[in-house]
């Protein structure tokens, strides 16, 4: 059970991560323009604040796998780290200003997630002959 809160926190981190770098690259000019870019981080400007705590966010979701990882099998660990993609997708639709837009081939997407985590978490039943 220990390995599944670990890969939980995880999972969480590196959503909300995947939320505040999405919300950093809008606020900051285009990496493209790399002078501007460095320019708006260098004097912390609108973004930079998302950027860096976004980037902190996944460093940290990687210290969560690595503790899930010593207590729990790769398999199952990496089933639950899809879980992300449930997350980041609903909070996109959901959250206020971030003018996504629902669609049903991306519920069709998150139900073969959930189902695809369900059949690797629910427990065999073996049938010998």
């Amino acid at each position: 059970m220990k390995g599944a809160f670990w890969a939980i926190c995880s999972v969480l981190l590196v959503s909300a991560a995947q939320l505040l770098l999405r919300n950093a690259m809008q606020a900051l000019p285009p990496v493209s323009e790399i002078l501007v870019f460095v320019s708006a981080l260098w004097h912390f400007s609108s973004g930079t604040g998302a950027l860096l705590l976004g980037l902190t966010g996944y460093v940290a979701s990687m210290g969560c796998w690595y503790l899930a990882l010593h207590r729990m099998a790769l398999s199952k660990a990496y089933a639950l780290l899809s879980l992300s993609y449930i997350l980041v997708w609903a909070a996109a639709i959901l959250l206020p200003g971030w003018g996504e837009r629902f669609s049903w081939h991306g519920l069709v997407g998150v139900g073969f997630i959930i189902l695809g985590v369900l059949v690797i978490f629910l427990p065999r039943t073996s049938q010998c002959e």
